[in-house]
């Protein structure tokens, strides 16, 4: 499984490197790009990216096999940054992809962003998350609401995460 992950700061590297131990490909993108790196050359990521559309570029890329297919993007940003990353990341998106918020957005917002990303055959995935800096430990706590096939596609993301 391959991830594209937007978000790597404390919470979101921890994430990753959960993922990564449970045999996930995680793909990285943070608007410090030279952290990005560093966080590569440590192995907290698989890969980094220049940018939200290379991320997403990376993560429809098959092995071996010519053409895009859906992918997983996680969004482990401030509630507050949520609705312009989204509207960054869906310039890039295509019917299938799977988007998990981890902001933890108010549950109206949710709804609001699930409804017009069906419209365009985009599952969004609500996924309030706790557990901090210590959730790399730890393990995080998932409150995961959105369509059974998308969160049932995202079951081994969600049982990297947890304790």
């Amino acid at each position: 499984m391959k991830v594209g992950l937007i978000g790597l700061g404390r919470m979101g590297e921890g994430m990753s490197r959960r993922m990564i131990k449970a045999g996930i490909e995680v793909h990285g993108y943070r608007n410090n790009y030279k952290k990005a790196e560093e966080q590569f050359e440590k192995g907290y990521i698989s890969g980094c990216a220049t940018s939200l559309e290379t991320l997403v570029q990376v993560v429809h890329a098959q092995d071996g096999l010519v053409g895009k297919a859906p992918g997983v993007f996680m969004m482990v940003v401030p509630a507050e940054t949520v609705e312009e990353t989204l509207n960054e990341l869906l310039q890039f998106c295509m019917e299938g992809d799977i988007i998990i918020d981890h902001g933890n957005s108010n549950f109206k917002d949710s709804r609001r962003r699930a409804d017009r990303l069906a419209k365009l055959g985009i599952s969004y995935l609500d996924c309030g998350t706790s557990g901090g800096v210590y959730g790399l430990e730890r393990g995080y706590c998932l409150m995961v609401g959105g369509a059974n096939f998308a969160v049932s596609a995202c079951a081994p993301i969600f049982r990297a995460l947890a304790p």
